[in-house]
């Protein structure tokens, strides 16, 4: 990996997400065939003057293009179709590509009108259920409404069960629920904060590096608006040509466990948990979309859409889709999601069907995960439950990752398991969760759904537990 230099700041830049539990922190130096073939590197000042010169000749293009339109009109009897078709062709030369066109803006008003008719009434949590309903104890009461939090994270924040209990009470192969009477409540702990009124709430949480939800961003409610129109995606991925092949992962069975194949190092006999194949979007959506419960059911095979954008430069079209994860904003103001602009690890879009269930993992970075659509189960992990997680050991393909099915685990081959605690929350669309550094994460797809995260730069202030875990 190349080292940068940024205003005299020396950064190694390597993405942790690839290493596979292999996140002790490394000097990565240079190769003789980089030293040889002098590889640039760009700082983010070289990064915007080359943006600013690009719109400028985009900008020159638009203006001189756009006095010919008249006279091509006139030339065609003064045909509409004729000015939109030359208009059309203009957007794609001076944008390069559809997918590059400016997406449209809604009003606000428009916006919160439509998530409320796509997004379900929340999951039922333990803040807004008394003790004896819930058959807890008072000791495991919550002391704080998840919904209306303090100004600054409470003692002992979040609050956290005994994890065998959560999945007790909800099964994770449990996906699907006739009416929202019969969804069980959740054992939500970490708080939830509307946009338009506790953004300081949510950086104060922030700043103490730990996870909450900020709901109802407007710039975030645009990608949710436009990703839920009929045939949007569809066009944004296709490009308009169904050949299009993307990465997909598949598994036999709901349960996709990350892996990295060491070759020659992995364990003797090992296998695969799954494959990495291509398809194109609509082959995908054909398979997360069937109408049977039971072909989407836990021993059935299950597939998972990923779409990346990782360039310096900021031009992949899920740049222009998400300016809130581009490092290219055009605001003054500091980016709330991106807390390190010396670290980006860009866009990672996972889409997934229903049943789809990814092992408890930690990420060692700060994570902003955003949903666009549908439903996802979060159940999180403090770093200090680590040892009780029946992890896979750093150096094994699925390294940080948990060798337990939670759906059944196995407590004679796992005991430890029993001390681990964790909460959950349901994610819904236009939903941000903030997760810092080395925090677990385990994810079940409660339908179809899209989502993508950012992550930024890493803090220590959990680094210890995980280091005493062995990575």
């Amino acid at each position: 990996m190349i080292h940068q230099r940024i205003k005299g700041i020396h950064i190694n830049s390597y993405d942790r997400e690839e290493s596979s539990g292999d996140v002790k922190h490394r000097r990565h130096e240079e190769s003789p065939r980089m030293r040889r073939y002098k590889i640039p590197v760009l700082s983010m000042q070289n990064i915007r003057r080359r943006r600013n010169i690009l719109i400028l000749l985009m900008i020159s293009s638009t203006i001189l293009l756009l006095l010919w339109i008249p006279i091509i009109s006139v030339a065609n009897d003064g045909s509409s179709s004729s000015s939109s078709s030359v208009l059309s062709t203009l957007v794609s030369v001076v944008f390069g590509n559809e997918k590059h066109i400016p997406p449209s803006m809604q009003s606000e008003t428009t916006l919160y009108e439509f998530i409320h008719t796509i997004r379900r009434p929340p999951f039922l949590s333990q803040s807004n259920i008394s003790a004896s309903t819930a058959h807890i104890s008072s000791s495991s009461y919550m002391q704080y409404d998840v919904n209306h939090c303090p100004e600054n994270p409470p003692l002992n924040y979040p609050m956290e069960w005994p994890i065998v209990n959560i999945i007790h009470n909800w099964n994770p192969n449990t996906t699907y629920f006739p009416s929202l009477d019969q969804r069980p409540y959740i054992y939500q702990g970490i708080c939830r904060f509307h946009y338009s009124t506790d953004f300081v709430k949510a950086m104060n949480y922030r700043l103490a590096e730990v996870p909450f939800i900020l709901r109802d961003d407007p710039a975030i409610l645009q990608v949710v608006y436009r990703w839920n129109q009929s045939g949007y995606l569809e066009h944004l991925l296709g490009g308009g040509d169904d050949n299009t092949l993307m990465d997909v992962e598949y598994s036999t069975t709901n349960q996709l466990l990350y892996f990295k194949d060491h070759h020659k190092n992995n364990p003797k006999g090992w296998i695969p948990p799954m494959k990495s194949i291509k398809m194109t979007y609509k082959q995908w959506l054909e398979k997360a979309t069937q109408t049977s419960n039971q072909d989407m059911g836990p021993n059935q095979p299950h597939w998972y859409f990923r779409v990346n954008a990782k360039d310096e430069l900021g031009q992949h079209f899920l740049y222009h889709e998400m300016p809130f994860f581009s490092p290219l904003s055009s605001s003054d103001k500091p980016n709330f999601y991106l807390v390190d602009m010396n670290d980006l690890r860009g866009i990672n879009c996972r889409f997934g069907m229903m049943g789809n269930t990814a092992a408890t993992h930690f990420d060692a970075s700060r994570n902003f995960i955003v949903l666009l659509g549908g439903e996802r189960r979060y159940i999180l992990s403090h770093p200090r439950n680590c040892p009780h997680l029946a992890l896979f050991p750093m150096r094994h393909p699925s390294g940080r990752h948990s060798k337990l099915n939670w759906s059944n685990p196995n407590l004679t081959e796992a005991p430890e398991f029993a001390l681990a605690k964790g909460n959950e929350i349901v994610l819904q669309p236009g939903d941000v969760l903030y997760l810092p550094t080395y925090w677990f994460h385990y994810i079940v797809s409660l339908e179809l759904n899209w989502q993508c995260n950012a992550r930024s730069g890493y803090t220590h202030e959990y680094e210890h537990y995980i280091r005493q875990c062995g990575f």
